[in-house]
């Protein structure tokens, strides 16, 4: 060591003194406040002078403020159930995020919903952390490492939007300094399907409804109504929406289940205006009828102003007429005359109409000849026609059950004459290729009707019957030996049934009337049915009770106002010896057919 540093170092302190310093001041330098400067003089003549400070030892307290660290979320906030484009929340219903966070001192923490990345959060009221523009929703007070959650209301964004973007923040409870996390929007944002946005559904719009193609008959199946909904629905991410249309007969409809009462049709459609056909049941009233239309989309939103009301027109038709049969199907035998007259039907087991059977009001009938002119729209006339008024056809007790029927039974009656045509097989007949016939019309209220007559007639049978107007031939007083000369005594024979007469006549001995074996002998009789003279007779019997068929000129009746009739002229011969008295006997006079007279 230099003489010169020797010496400087004998003036201060000793050499190992400083060394040791030296090396505590770099060791300790950061709990030591020591300057030192350190003079090297390599090329110097000198030697290196070390000048260090006075030394003091002492302490330093160390100090830091540790801030309240914001909870940290441990997974990604997510939807539950995940919106997608294709399964959108419905504006107005419920969606739900969760995610689990931890706090670094154990604080509580709340999970927060902003419509934008931005939140305020409240240092010294934890309950009031707020989002800058919207909040969504914002869970319970949840404990850390808890999953949180919170639920809220979906609402259509302004502007409206099929989408809606969403911010997920944690914030604590500290009491001093509660803070929030950054914000997450999921796992994947914009493409998964549980991350931000969430997708929105609006409702379909309901502004009408009305009956496209109208007034049909009932049970129109190759004609349906058309009925068509004014909607819309704007909603086009996964697709276009669909619209469903439900057409209710009555108010009433759930939305999983359709109406709740009779639905007359239901359609689907992408484009606005959707429209579905139905048909209505058979029978229908004619009539207005009231209809519902309700509307939803294929995610089950309905119309905000569900439902739309408007009708549809059931037409008035015709009742229809089938299987008519006169008399019950039995040939007609008739009364003669003076009798009452024969009960005839007319009845028909299929009136129907497809607007009820209790749209029917009245029927009429005819009875009828099958050569009258006209037929079934003949006159009244008592020899070929027989119009029934409606006062004489009834319904058949049973038939008409009720609106859902649609058919009833008409029987409609009248009497007949005795003079009707017959159409049987009798000699001669020149109608007997011909028969009777019925038909009935049936009316509804609105004045519509329909005709059917029968399609297998019945015989009118030949009726031969007289009536003989006297009830004695008197010859008055004769004496034996004589006869009556040109005087004759008549009897007026009257045709009472429907065919042309001709006359039996059967002639009894005359009895005297004391009883005695005294007789005029059938055979001192003649008849004519012109005047004659005694002898000139045109029949004569050749003995009691054979009958003589006397051709009288008595033809078929056409009406009952007049009798047909002829007379007979009788002439007697009282043999010689005769005793006197009064004698009485008996003529019977039996109709017989003029089949040549027809």
């Amino acid at each position: 060591m230099p003489k010169r540093i020797k010496r400087q170092i004998k003036k201060s302190v000793p050499f190992f003194i400083i060394i040791s310093l030296i090396i505590s001041s770099t060791a300790m330098g950061l709990f030591f406040n020591v300057d030192y400067n350190i003079y090297n003089f390599f090329n110097d003549s000198e030697s290196p002078v070390v000048s260090l400070p006075e030394v003091q030892a002492d302490t330093a307290s160390t100090t830091v403020e540790v801030q309240n660290a914001p909870p940290s979320m441990s997974g990604h906030p997510a939807e539950v159930p995940a919106s997608t484009s294709t399964s959108p929340i419905n504006i107005g219903d419920t969606l739900t995020i969760t995610v689990e966070a931890a706090d670094g001192e154990g604080d509580s923490y709340y999970l927060i919903i902003c419509s934008s990345d931005s939140i305020i959060a409240s240092a010294t009221d934890h309950t009031s952390h707020t989002c800058t523009d919207t909040t969504f929703g914002s869970s319970t007070l949840t404990a850390t490492g808890v999953v949180a959650t919170t639920t809220f209301t979906v609402a259509d964004p302004a502007p409206s939007a099929e989408t809606d973007e969403w911010y997920a923040f944690v914030c604590d409870d500290h009491a001093t300094q509660a803070d929030c996390s950054n914000s997450s929007q999921g796992s994947s944002p914009g493409s998964g399907d549980n991350s931000s946005p969430f997708y929105i559904n609006h409702a379909p719009v309901l502004t009408g409804v009305s009956t496209t193609d109208d007034n049909k008959d009932p049970g129109n199946t190759g004609d349906h109504f058309v009925v068509t909904a004014t909607t819309t629905d704007d909603d086009v991410m996964g697709g276009s929406d669909e619209v469903h249309l439900y057409i209710c007969g009555s108010i009433g409809w759930d939305v999983s289940t359709g109406c709740t009462g009779s639905e007359l049709c239901h359609s689907t459609s992408t484009a606005p205006n959707v429209s579905c056909t139905f048909a209505t049941g058979t029978p229908a009233i004619d009539a207005d009828y009231e209809y519902y239309a309700y509307v939803k989309d294929q995610h089950d939103f309905v119309a905000a102003d569900n439902y739309a009301t408007s009708t549809y027109t059931v037409n008035n038709v015709a009742p229809t007429v089938s299987n008519v049969v006169i008399n019950s199907g039995a040939d007609i035998i008739l009364n003669m005359k003076g009798m009452d007259e024969y009960f005839a039907t007319t009845s028909s087991t299929s009136v129907s109409d497809n607007n009820g059977c209790a749209d029917i009001v009245s029927a009429t009938s005819t009875i009828y000849w099958s050569n009258v002119a006209s037929e079934y729209g003949c006159s009244q006339d008592d020899d070929d026609c027989y119009p029934i008024a409606s006062a004489y056809c009834t319904i058949l007790s049973g038939s008409c059950e009720g609106s859902s029927d649609a058919n009833l039974t008409y029987t409609c009656s009248t009497t007949l004459a005795y003079h009707a045509i017959p159409t049987d097989e009798s000699t001669g007949n020149t109608a007997s290729s011909t028969n009777w016939l019925a038909g009935i019309t049936a009316f509804d209220d609105d004045g519509a009707y329909g005709t059917a007559t029968s399609v297998s007639g019945v015989d009118v049978a030949t009726l031969t019957a007289l009536d003989v107007t006297e009830e004695a031939v008197p010859y008055l007083m004769i004496k034996s030996g004589d006869n009556s000369g040109d005087y004759n005594a008549t009897t007026t024979v009257v045709n009472y049934g429907n065919s042309p007469l001709d006359a039996g006549v059967d002639v009894d001995n005359m009895d005297k009337d004391d009883l005695t074996a005294n007789v005029i002998e059938a055979e001192n009789q003649e008849f004519a049915t012109s005047t004659f003279t005694y002898g000139n007779g045109t029949w004569s019997v050749e003995q009691a009770s054979s009958t003589l068929q006397v051709d009288i000129d008595a033809v078929r009746p056409v009406t009952g106002a007049l009798d047909i009739s002829d007379e007979i002229y009788w002439g007697i011969y009282i043999p010689v010896g005769k005793p006197s008295g009064t004698y009485t006997g008996t003529s019977t006079f039996t109709a017989i057919l003029d089949n040549d007279n027809w």
